[in-house]
């Protein structure tokens, strides 16, 4: 009967296994012991039995990313997701930007290696990529609102690929609002790295990878060393690691650029090509008999010839500039560490950790495209111009267009060279021989990046260069590219972002309750941001004319300012049942902080939590907490920056009768005038820009929902689950106000704040009541709200036998994310605004939001071997774009997709050598297009992998 039972025993756990395998995951894994050890406790209820396990719970409690508690349980109502050193090992890369990325609670834009610098020179201190860094995006609610933790210290600068691999010994996730606990930023949640703090020994690790197209090249070493004795531990290591650019058109979905019209998706391109094009009267000699659009370009010769130019066509004469941009950046990373801790006594430790890292990174884009209305021109009387007519701004009289794209000169490389050092260093002891502790700290971080454009068009010395006889019309001379490469420069672009931290902390037991003591920790907190941005003269911007020396799209504008906060806060986990019938434990955590910013006031929030214990196995746990997120020194303090948006003027046709009634907005406006001016927008931090007086930003707020369940069986050894409702909401968002927002809101109301915004030409001007600029900056605007549920499932199936033959270890984990909504009300209260819930699509404003995304892992170990596979799904979902040519809007189909990692490992003991080789993407999944929306890869690197099949491998030498 015995056997029976065995044999039975075995089917049901391989079939649980089995059940697992085919759904799809990767989640914590959890130690089912605390429930045994809590259970096997049941029979102590004395007063001194309680006081006995109240001493033992001290001794042994440890910080739990999400609580100020310190807590002994593994479960607790947070709702934390763990990536241990050997799921972060596993997967093969070098940085941990990849790791984390690819967690199911990750969605929406967030920065890696595959974003260039999408085409512009970025001139801001807020970058779309190209700066080889990793930011982390949790619920979607972008990389401003997910708090990225070291031991839960804030990181001055929020890059995972900063943080050394080799001196993480795990990571939590937090995707729930956590702002009593850590402050702002954590609304979508917090990732917090906490170190490796008893290593001992001394490790080498080298590594080496390659795509299956023998592109993306990728190779790197971590040397680590630890000592620990009774006085105290260190850790130290260095990492280094280096990665090449793989080009757009070494895959076949960014070859080129592709946009989608009502015919379908069509190749497309840039209309400035290095032939030229150039606007001719009618009855020029140069212009060809059919040629009714009156552009005309270089066919042959020298161009100094009007027989050496031909018709210009529009569909075939378009330039492909993604055969220069990276879908991979370049990328070269050096990383040291060290930390440890010191016991200067029974009462007092000293603890500290210290990291540096240089990072050198390059975007890379087309050579420059540049025409007559960037402020050069080409005169009637040029000896190399054949036409005898004057091209330059064609909005200036008597001009013809002219265009041309300077590939002579060289493409626009955007390098990055970036220093990050932190330090965070203190005292930590008890008090006496209570149960108290506290610690005290000062955390400095310090990032410096330096910005070089490399080949930017320089509109002064190009005009020059073409006065000294540069022939423009003939870049193909190379007598000619050498006299243009006088006409661009590099301009320079350097940041530093600083942060002083102090921090004090104290915990312990207030006293003891029936069902255990209760527990209180509070703190202090003050911290000081700086910023400081600086721009060369060359790209210096004319706020009044919207332009500098350089070509428009590299104008920037320097930028400084600080932000102070202080901050006071406290939590306490009261427990109210322990063993009771139907209430094997019951305990409620309150939490309150208070924030005081300099530049937004004051805030107050709170959390309050329950966990609650049926039985032994089974904890019931529910969070109400408020969120909140002070605006940054970006949104304070960013320089004036270009972008040209299109807009509909609602000024334009009206009479005189009308345009007095919309005074505000219509101003110099002449009655029934319809022409199109050209539009800027000035993106500007609140500080910087044109703001009406009195106005000020807040925090944006909201509140952060969770209750879910936690389920460790004690019938099935190994096993756990995981299910958590959650929802989102905030409110006043702090956003770049949209220049159509602007005039519509000023157009309903003359009293409007956002009148101030809108600068028009005035009367004497050659378009009066046209458009000059509108200033666009960061304002409180807006609603969001999001929910879903998370799903983990766990299972360590205890060692088994088939026959006499040992099997090996087998372990499976699931983790599993589902976006029921995602509603944003961009401009509430405005005439015709409307809630659009974008759950399942993809856009550039809040980019992927898939609803359905999960990972499932499977790990097998017997003896020296050991093995992982892995797969990710992004379920399908819709595009909303517009089609090119109608602009008429269309929700296109993107389809799911899964990949499949692939990892194995061997340990050769007598060598103390360990070898790991894996494949990612193993089957070569391409990804899903996304066009015009795309920027230039077509695709949303943001999300979905763009390198294709990927072979690595790692040999790691104990010492």
């Amino acid at each position: 009967m015995q056997s029976n039972y065995n044999r039975l025993s075995i089917a049901v756990r391989l079939a649980l296994s089995v059940g697992i395998a085919s759904t799809a995951a990767m989640a914590q894994a959890q130690d089912a012991t605390t429930n045994k050890d809590a259970s096997s406790a049941q029979s102590q209820n004395s007063g001194d039995q309680q006081a006995n396990k109240s001493n033992a719970k001290t001794l042994t409690a440890v910080s739990v990313t999400g609580s100020l508690i310190r807590r002994v349980d593994a479960e607790t109502a947070s709702p934390v997701v763990t990536l241990d050193r050997g799921a972060i090992t596993n997967n093969g890369t070098p940085t941990l930007g990849n790791v984390i990325q690819q967690l199911p609670s990750v969605s929406g834009t967030a920065t890696n290696t595959q974003n260039n610098s999408n085409g512009g020179g970025v001139a801001s201190p807020t970058l779309e990529g190209g700066d080889g860094a990793a930011r982390v995006s949790l619920r979607g609610l972008g990389t401003d609102r997910t708090l990225v933790l070291v031991d839960g210290q804030r990181l001055a600068n929020a890059d995972l690929n900063m943080i050394p691999q080799n001196m993480v010994e795990r990571v939590d996730v937090l995707a729930n609002g956590a702002s009593t606990v850590y402050g702002s930023d954590a609304v979508g949640g917090v990732v917090n790295f906490i170190l490796r703090k008893d290593y001992k020994g001394a490790e080498l690790s080298v590594n080496d990878g390659v795509s299956s197209h023998g592109d993306g090249q990728r190779h790197g070493a971590q040397f680590t060393v630890g000592a620990s004795g009774d006085q105290g531990n260190i850790v130290a290591g260095i990492d280094y690691n280096k990665q090449d650019p793989v080009i757009a058109t070494r895959r076949g979905f960014s070859a080129h650029q592709l946009s989608l019209y009502s015919s379908g998706p069509q190749i497309s391109g840039s209309h400035t090509v290095p032939s030229g094009k150039f606007q001719l009267p009618a009855g020029n000699p140069g212009l060809p008999a059919n040629c009714s659009s009156g552009l005309v370009t270089l066919a042959s010769g020298s161009g100094n010839s009007v027989n050496d130019y031909r018709c210009f066509n529009g569909a075939s004469d378009v330039y492909n500039y993604n055969a220069y941009n990276y879908i991979q950046t370049q990328s070269e990373r050096t990383n040291v560490f060290v930390l440890g801790n010191y016991k200067i006594n029974d009462y007092v430790t000293f603890f500290g950790d210290a990291f540096y890292n240089h990072t050198h990174s390059a975007g890379q884009d087309a050579p420059a495209p540049t025409s007559g209305a960037d402020g050069w021109s080409v005169a009637a009387n040029n000896p190399n111009n054949p036409f005898g007519v004057a091209f330059g701004d064609p909005a200036v009289a008597g001009n013809n267009l002219i265009s041309t794209r300077l590939t002579g000169v060289g493409t626009r490389l955007h390098t990055f060279s970036t220093d990050n050092a932190q330090v965070n260093a203190g005292l930590r002891g008890v008090f006496g021989s209570s149960s108290w502790i506290w610690d005290a700290s000062f955390d400095y971080g310090r990032t410096h990046r330096v910005q070089t454009n490399f080949n930017e068009v320089n509109i002064p010395a190009l005009q020059a260069a073409i006065d000294a006889g540069a022939n423009i019309f003939n870049q193909a001379d190379p007598a000619v590219t050498a006299q243009l490469k006088s006409g661009v420069s590099n301009p320079i672009y350097a940041l530093t972002n600083v942060m002083k931290q102090f921090q004090a902390n104290a915990s312990g037991g207030l006293w003891d309750l029936p069902a255990g003591t209760m527990q209180l920790s509070t703190g202090v907190l003050y911290r000081k941001n700086t910023m400081d941005y600086t721009v060369t003269s060359d790209a210096l911007l004319d706020v009044s004319k919207g332009t500098c020396v350089v070509l428009q799209e590299a104008c920037g504008s320097p930028a400084s300012g600080n932000q102070t906060v202080k901050e006071l806060y406290a939590e306490t986990l009261i427990p109210l049942l322990s063993e009771q019938p139907w209430a094997y434990s019951l305990n409620v955590d309150l939490g309150l902080r208070h924030s005081n910013y300099n530049t937004s006031g004051s805030t107050t929030n709170g959390k309050f939590a329950v966990e609650y214990r049926p039985i032994a196995d089974l904890l019931v746990r529910g969070t109400v907490s408020q969120v909140f997120r002070a605006p940054n020194l970006d949104e304070l303090y960013d320089g004036q920056t270009i972008t040209n948006p299109t807009v509909n003027d609602p000024c334009y046709n009206l009479t005189s009768a009308e345009l007095a009634q919309h005074a505000a907005a219509c101003q110099f406006m002449p009655p029934n005038t319809n022409y199109v001016s050209t539009l800027n927008t000035q993106i500007a931090g609140h500080y910087s820009g044109a703001v009406p007086v009195g106005a000020s930003l807040k925090p944006e707020k909201g509140k952060s929902y969770d209750f879910g369940f936690v389920y460790s069986p004690s019938w099935l050894e190994g096993a756990s689950t995981t299910v958590d409702l959650w929802r989102i909401t905030l409110k006043d968002m702090l956003t770049i106000i949209q220049a159509q927002t602007v005039l519509n809101e000023c157009f309903a109301d003359n009293a409007s704040p956002y009148c101030g915004y809108i600068n028009r030409y005035g009367n004497g001007t050659s378009i009066p009541g046209g458009i000059n600029y509108v200033n666009t900056p960061y304002v409180n605007l807006g609603n969001l709200s999001t929910s879903g549920v998370d799903f983990t499932l766990n299972y360590a199936i205890p060692h088994f036998n088939v026959a006499g033959v040992d099997p090996g270890n087998f372990k499976a984990s699931l983790n599993t994310t589902y976006i029921d909504t995602f509603k944003n009300d961009a401009t509430p209260g405005a005439p015709g605004a409307e809630t659009i819930n974008y759950a399942g699509t993809y856009t550039q404003q809040f980019g992927n939001i898939s609803r359905w995304r999960g990972t499932l892992t499977l790990n097998w170990s017997l003896g020296n071997w050991s093995a992982q596979w892995q797969s990710r799904y992004i379920n399908h979902l819709k595009n909303l774009t517009a089609y090119a040519d109608t602009g008429e809007a269309v929700a296109m189909p993107m389809g799911a997709i899964t990949y499949h990692n692939i990892q194995a490992g061997y340990e050769w003991a007598a060598a103390h050598t360990k070898f790991d080789v894996g494949i990612d993407n193993l089957t070569g999944r391409v990804p899903p297009l996304v066009y015009q929306n795309g920027l230039n890869y077509n695709v949303d690197t943001a999300t979905y992998d763009v390198m294709g099949r990927y072979y690595w491998a790692r040999a790691t030498v104990k010492f």
